[in-house]
């Protein structure tokens, strides 16, 4: 073909009929053995449909190019870069591996070359298209990665080694982290106004925040998590021996990060799902101090609610250690007290809890029960949140820190370096919050810079 041919489509259904002609050609005999199962017809379908997306890939390439190259373009470094001729370049697409031709201009003054139509396209010679790179990703935060390559090449038809498929996963998470660490740098500057959140924003917002563990190449290291909820469920009336995970709308954001930088992003995330415009914002979380020193911190008018579950475990711990794991009297006491707290009896689980303080033990649960109990006692008040309406589960942050981290994450024998971990809770937490397609529709595509040498 000509490049300076102008398509229309008749051309490039000719183009097209001669290359599907040659696949049905070829694949008609196959079909006509008796020996042939679906199976087979299904492959060879799959491989010759393959061929004509690569041609069709390629003539829409061509027909994106100008009819007529400018003998000279501006150059980013502010001179003129002037044409040289026309290159193929090869990539590797969804399509599989394509060749385009591309006008190459250099500019005498920085020697960098460029291809105008790689800039506008994204394609990048020698490398992986920005669809392509999404699609390995989306497998990669998924699978591990020696499993991932080979689960999308027979799917795809398309061979990507295991560090290609890691390279393009990675990417794609250090992108969302850079591009989140970039509004929190740029709102706490000034640079930037804070979100205002939707329109409508909810009239009662949920926060939840947790921290899990993941081995990494620099020991155990604690990646924390925070999401936004909302739930038109009531709460149970009677004290429920599980809780059901009752979450609308979540979204999740985590970081392998100091609590004080995580807060920023838990202020940021907030303000973009209106929590600031609330009729009511609720906080259920366990009592570790950091978690409530953030909440306190960015949002201090919020309801603050100790799990049920973290707060029982503590009434457990102490039965168990007074009358024996298992034990029909371990269950009574530990019942009992749940009832108690259920109910607002709280003097009465403290007193409970000082019968069983052993002082010589330093890790005795009742002093520990008492301590924790007495530290988040304005955090328990039950009856007065179930009055309200208030969810006092957490179950949404305990599902989201198994969802998010631990299924990818926490398989068996896995060790992470530190960058990567966190590369891949960024993109797990876009993607469970329905965010994955948005980020990928607005990221810029990849882009390779070309530079001659001066001797």
């Amino acid at each position: 073909m000509n490049k300076n041919t102008t398509y229309d489509l008749d051309t490039l259904a000719g183009e097209l009929a001669t290359v599907l002609r040659e696949a049905v050609e070829e694949a008609v005999p196959l079909a006509q053995q008796e020996e042939t199962e679906l199976r087979d017809l299904e492959r060879v379908a799959q491989d010759k449909m393959r061929r004509v997306g690569q041609r069709f890939l390629e003539l829409l390439i061509e027909v994106s190019r100008p009819e007529e190259e400018p003998a000279a373009i501006s150059c980013r470094c502010g001179g003129v870069a002037e044409f040289e001729r026309h290159r193929e370049g090869k990539g590797l697409t969804t399509m599989g591996q394509i060749v385009a031709t591309r006008a190459y201009y250099l500019c005498p003054d920085c020697h960098e070359g460029t291809y105008p139509l790689d800039e506008r396209l994204g394609f990048r010679a020698g490398g992986l298209s920005a669809a392509l790179q999404e699609a390995l990703a989306l497998v990669g935060i998924h699978l591990p990665f020696e499993i991932a390559s080979e689960v999308f090449e027979r799917l795809t038809h398309v061979s990507i080694s295991d560090n290609g498929l890691r390279e393009s996963t990675e990417r794609i998470g250090q992108e969302r982290l850079e591009a989140e660490q970039a509004s929190v740098e740029a709102v706490w500057s000034g640079d930037a106004d804070l979100p205002e959140g939707p329109e409508d924003p909810p009239e009662r917002l949920y926060g939840s925040i947790d921290e899990t563990s993941v081995r990494t190449d620099e020991g155990w290291r604690k990646p924390k998590l925070g999401s936004w909820y909302t739930t038109n469920e009531p709460p149970d009336q009677q004290r429920p021996e599980e809780w059901e995970l009752r979450a609308e709308a979540i979204s999740y954001y985590g970081d392998i990060k100091r609590a004080e930088a995580f807060g920023r992003h838990l202020y940021l995330t907030g303000r973009q799902r209106g929590a600031h415009r609330a009729q009511e914002l609720v906080f259920v979380a366990d009592g570790a101090k950091w978690i409530w020193k953030l909440v306190e911190e960015h949002f201090p008018d919020a309801v603050q609610i100790v799990d049920w579950y973290h707060a029982s475990e503590y009434i457990w711990n102490v039965a168990q250690a007074a009358y024996g794991e298992g034990t029909d009297k371990a269950q009574e006491w530990a019942a009992a007290r749940l009832d108690e707290l259920w109910y607002g009896d709280f003097e009465d689980v403290l007193r409970a809890f000082r019968a069983h303080v052993t002082p010589d033990w330093d890790d005795d649960p009742a002093r520990k029960a008492i301590n924790y109990f007495q530290n988040n006692r304005h955090r328990m008040r039950y009856p007065e949140f179930r009055d309200q309406g208030y969810q006092i589960g957490s179950g949404t942050i305990e599902s989201g820190c198994k969802r998010v981290i631990a299924a990818r994450l926490k398989q068996a024998g896995m060790t992470w370096n530190v960058d990567g971990a966190r590369q891949v809770i960024k993109s797990r937490a876009m993607y469970l919050s329905d965010q994955w397609d948005d980020f990928c529709n607005h990221r810029p595509p990849p882009r390779r810079t070309y530079s001659r040498c001066v001797a």
